[in-house]
């Protein structure tokens, strides 16, 4: 099924809406499997129609396939199997960061082509990558110049809450210069916008919200790596069946409605924005915050209304 591609991502997202089942989840992870792995080229037909499904919005027939989906080898499936075979409370989000990032260097060379095609069909990314690599990055000390309620101090102290000192982490050792362009830009810029797109955009640190993010990245500018980490979530969920799946899947599809409607953040000249409030920057930007499922369960959990799985 992750290979082939069939079958129609509305009608499957909007029947889970419905009711969730075992073989609608299997068919919706393998259609997302299936555009972050086999065709990205048809990650926005596909996103589009089963976030339109899911959120109640209109379905449409899938896109007619173009190129043959790549099939992933039989090392991809077996070190793909080796992972999920840990059980889910035993998964450390590093780790299994890890074993993503494992399993992306067992797809075909092929795929960095397509996925930077798709890159390319994005308005903005080109205009964006001609500034070339980002080499400096966010320095935690020079941001301690800003107060508290600017960007550069929400980002500082974002950087201090998750432990990250905003480098461009491990760019040269990943091979990012190599990969064909606009991909080397997306994916550097990736590593190194990650938590200021995360402070502008309003997702916090829960696991939702990461999810989310990942999502809203693919809605920018079709983020390859991202796409291989919503499709492995929503197999994870797939398999497991975890209470409140359905946080997860809101999640996901919000995320990706949020990327789609806001305006490309990819070549934001950030450095001059810094010392902005806020708001300030969100109005400059035409950005609008992202109403989180998770914050909303929780609202509603701790106004009595009912549970937050």
């Amino acid at each position: 099924m992750v290979t082939s591609g069939a079958g129609d991502a509305g009608a499957l997202a909007s029947g889970l809406r419905r009711e969730v089942t075992g073989v609608g989840l299997r068919a919706l992870a393998a259609k997302l499997l299936h555009v972050a792995i086999c065709d990205p080229s048809r990650m926005a037909d596909v996103y589009d129609n089963a976030a339109n499904g899911w959120l109640n919005g209109p379905v449409f027939a899938p896109n007619f396939r173009g190129a043959t989906a790549l099939a992933p080898s039989d090392d991809f499936w077996r070190t793909l199997w080796d992972v999920m075979d840990v059980p889910a409370a035993s998964r450390q989000r590093v780790a299994f960061a890890e074993e993503i990032m494992r399993l992306a260097g067992l797809l075909s060379p092929e795929l960095n082509v397509r996925a930077a095609a798709a890159a390319r069909d994005v308005r903005g990314v080109g205009s964006a990558a001609s500034s070339g690599l980002p080499t400096r990055p966010f320095d935690p000390d020079r941001l301690a110049a800003y107060p508290p309620s600017t960007l550069g101090g929400m980002l500082r102290l974002e950087m201090a809450a998750r432990g990250r000192t905003g480098e461009i982490a491990g760019a040269d050792e990943l091979g990012l210069a190599d990969l064909p362009a606009p991909l080397d830009y997306t994916n550097a810029r990736a590593l190194q916008c990650h938590l200021i797109w995360a402070v502008v955009g309003g997702y916090s640190a829960g696991q939702l919200d990461d999810i989310a993010l990942a999502a809203f990245q693919m809605g920018q500018f079709r983020h390859p790596f991202s796409a291989l980490v919503v499709g492995l979530t929503v197999m994870t969920i797939a398999i497991d069946r975890p209470q409140g799946l359905e946080l997860v899947l809101d999640s996901i599809f919000k995320g990706w409605m949020h990327g789609r409607e806001t305006p490309l953040l990819l070549g934001v000249d950030w450095e001059g924005l810094m010392g902005l409030q806020l708001e300030a920057v969100r109005d400059r930007l035409h950005v609008r915050a992202f109403e989180s499922p998770m914050a909303a369960a929780l609202r509603k959990w701790s106004e009595g209304r009912g549970p937050a799985n």
